[in-house]
């Protein structure tokens, strides 16, 4: 099987998950996307480098705001 077409059927694949930007991760972060990128630099924030590029997972996203969201309750109590 050549690469392209192993890269096509990752694409149609339903455990394949799109990688966002960090200009599409900002707004649902309410941050700035150069505050993404610093984060994600300081190991804050899942991310995944590629190369120059940061590219975030959006179930890893999910996973560290549930995260820090029970942090927040428990430290509340």
């Amino acid at each position: 099987m050549s690469g392209a077409i192993r890269f096509a059927t990752a694409m149609t694949n339903p455990t394949w998950e799109p990688l966002l930007s960090p200009a599409q991760v900002a707004p649902g972060l309410g941050i700035h996307p150069k505050t993404v990128v610093k984060m994600a630099r300081e190991r804050k924030l899942p991310a995944i480098r590629m190369g120059r590029h940061w590219r975030f997972r959006a179930s890893d996203l999910t996973a560290w705001v549930d995260e820090q969201l029970q942090s927040t309750r428990q430290s509340d109590e």
